[in-house]
């Protein structure tokens, strides 16, 4: 699993819990802390600092990627949006919570953006159903 880092660096405590949450090791964190300009547009910013990984198509779609999203929602949004466009799904994203040590926080969750849309998706087809309408289209 490789970890996309856009926030805060991560401690070894913090690997161990997101690799316990996630039930494998990480084998690689790429740390992509980043202040984006307030004066740019923001998304071409976003697929910059994703360029600068270098990945190809392949690593995109190959790899198991979890994202430690950036405090600014919009640019979260961006950067999820982005990662899906260049692999074909959603990547998972790490929750955070309050520990009980002086306002650190923890990671609590390892969130699938990828589970989350494909649940989303079978209701939405049951609610068509039942409502009378027939959907067949695909995302």
């Amino acid at each position: 699993m490789t970890i996309l880092n856009l926030a805060s660096p991560l401690s070894s405590d913090d690997l161990s819990m997101i690799s316990a949450l996630c039930g494998r090791k990480a084998r690689r964190v790429v740390d992509l802390g980043h202040a984006f300009s307030e004066t740019e547009p923001l998304a071409p910013q976003v697929r910059a600092l994703l360029d600068t990984l270098g990945f190809t198509s392949s690593d995109w779609q190959k790899q198991s990627i979890v994202v430690n999203l950036p405090a600014d929602s919009v640019a979260s949004t961006l950067i999820v949006a982005d990662i899906a466009g260049r692999r074909g799904r959603t990547p998972s994203v790490i929750r955070w919570k309050p520990s009980g040590n002086r306002g650190r926080m923890e990671p609590f969750e390892v969130i699938s953006l990828h589970e989350i849309r494909k649940e989303a998706r079978h209701q939405r087809k049951g609610w068509a159903l039942l409502g009378g309408q027939s959907s067949n289209d695909e995302d």
